[in-house]
This record gives structure tokens, C-alpha cells and sequence, in this order.
């Protein structure tokens, strides 16, 4: 896979509602929880890369590691515009970001937080990036409801998530070759990321003065459990990581990036390839 970045800017101010999903204020909280973290989230991911870019001999892998620095640091920029959007809009996701990067300075400041720990756990995210990425690809009427600059977002993002997949994973590997740490560390990961979403979902809510309906709670039951729901369709998927000699493009993909291509790609919103490596956050 090519990994190259791409500029893009979208128009968030035409977002004009809040609860921006089908007004549901839990679904809208749960969109702004997942973007508050990307900002920090994504620069812990370049940084715990980057530990392990001198012990790469690679070339290919080089290269790659480049694109996905350039990747992930856009993501980062355009989620801090979409979170900027958000606290305009009563959904103070820019705090939640604040909050996020904080954690992640003072956990990785810890002598027993390794090199290992910290990439491993990036390789985890990655994978659920990768898996949801795919799911939104394949189902792009779960984001119909949204306004045009938040799906192009999203679909951008998921794009360029399984473009990446298998970066942190193939420079875990080909540095530590522990498949079973891997395991381990996505097991820890997925119970700290949900906790932090729910948390971050309530104090939403509550910093906008808003109960959820009974309606808006069954409807984010039906989001990511029903038929077309997120975890009811990412469970197989994820579950594939514990196989024995499991890697990322086991998960044959490549063709979504194609149909965004054809199909979602929006020209006017893409500033041009990035020239040079952005900067990750401290972390």
C-alpha cells in the first residue's frame, strides 16, 4: 500500500446543530468523545513510532513510517478544527482534548511506561481504527445522517487509517517480534478507550446541561448494537488480532480505498500533498 498524505479542509461551520445525529444528544456525545481524542491520541501514536524509527534498516518500512507520520499528524490537525467546531457548538470537545493530553504526558513520563508498552498500545489503537474504518467504508449510510463536511471527514480519516494499518504493527514486529504482548496490551487497551469514551460521553452531556431521552438512549443501543450496529459488526474483525500469526492486511481491504476514491473523494477539499513531516505533539 502507497501511503501518501493528503491535505484536506472542511467546512465546519455549516454544522449548525448540536446534537448533530439525528439530534440524538448520546450518539452526537459519543461522535465528539471519539473526535476530542484523535489530537492527542494520534501524536502519542507518531511519538511511540518515531522511538523505534533508528532500529528500522527497512527501506520500504521507512518510507511507509513517513507516510504515516504525515497521515496521522493531519488527522490530528483537522480533528482539532472539527473539535474547535464542537465546543462552538455547546460540545466542549476542546477540553476533553486538553484533558486527554495531560494523561498522556504524565502516563508516558513514568519510568515503567517502556518503548514497548507505549508502541504496543498504538498497534492496538491502530487495529480498532482499522476495523471501524472499514465498517464506515462498507456501510456509508450510518454517516448519512450528518452534515457533508463531518461525513468527508470521516470517511477521509478511515481512508487513511487502513492505508496505514499495518505501520506500527510491521515495526513492532520486525523490532520485538512479540505477537503475544500484542495480545495482552489490546486486551488492556480496549477496557481503558471504552471507559474513557463513556466518561467523556457523560461529561458532555452534563457540561451541556442536556438528560438523554429514553428514545435517544435506545437509539444509541441500536447504533452499536443493532443489525448495522458498530460493535455488532466490528466484533469478528477485532477478535481476528488473537489469531496466531495474525496481520493487519489479512484484512483485505485495499479495495475501499478505491471506491472512496471513485465515489466520496471531494477534490475541492484537498489542499495539495503534504510537502513535509508534521510535527507531533509533546507526549
Amino acid at each position: 500500500m502507497d501511503i501518501k498524505p493528503r491535505r484536506m479542509s472542511f467546512p465546519f461551520n455549516e454544522v449548525k446543530n448540536r446534537f448533530f445525529y439525528k439530534d440524538n444528544a448520546v450518539i452526537s456525545a459519543f461522535g465528539a468523545a471519539l473526535s476530542s481524542t484523535f489530537p492527542p491520541g494520534e501524536a502519542e501514536f507518531i511519538a511511540s513510532v518515531r522511538l523505534y524509527r533508528d532500529k528500522i534498516s527497512d527501506q520500504q518500512l521507512l518510507q511507509q513510517i513517513r507516510g504515516f507520520i504525515g497521515q496521522e499528524g493531519h488527522h490530528s490537525h483537522q480533528h482539532k478544527r472539527a473539535n474547535e467546531a464542537l465546543r462552538e457548538l455547546g460540545l466542549d470537545a476542546v477540553r476533553l482534548e486538553k484533558h486527554l493530553e495531560k494523561d498522556i504526558k504524565k502516563y508516558t513520563a513514568r519510568k515503567h511506561v517502556t518503548p514497548k508498552f507505549r508502541l504496543a498500545m498504538t498497534v492496538g489503537m491502530e487495529h480498532i481504527t482499522a476495523i471501524m474504518a472499514e465498517f464506515v467504508l462498507n456501510n456509508p449510510e450510518v454517516l448519512e445522517p450528518m452534515e457533508d463536511s463531518v461525513k468527508e471527514l470521516l470517511y477521509w480519516h478511515a481512508v487513511e487509517e487502513i492505508e496505514h494499518k499495518a505501520v506500527a504493527f510491521d515495526v513492532f514486529m520486525s523490532s520485538e517480534n512479540d505477537q503475544k504482548y500484542l495480545r495482552r496490551v489490546l486486551r488492556l487497551v480496549t477496557v481503558l478507550f471504552s471507559a474513557r469514551i463513556f466518561f467523556y460521553m457523560v461529561a458532555l452531556l452534563w457540561w451541556a446541561r442536556k438528560w438523554p431521552s429514553w428514545g435517544e438512549i435506545k437509539g444509541f443501543y441500536r447504533f452499536l448494537w443493532g443489525k448495522k450496529g458498530v460493535i455488532s459488526n466490528i466484533r469478528q474483525p477485532y477478535r481476528d488480532y488473537f489469531k496466531d500469526g495474525f496481520h493487519p492486511w489479512d484484512h483485505d481491504n485495499q479495495a475501499l480505498v478505491e471506491k472512496w476514491k471513485q465515489q466520496m473523494y471531494r477534490p475541492e477539499h484537498d489542499l495539495g500533498a503534504v510537502t513535509n513531516e508534521p510535527q507531533a505533539q509533546p507526549a
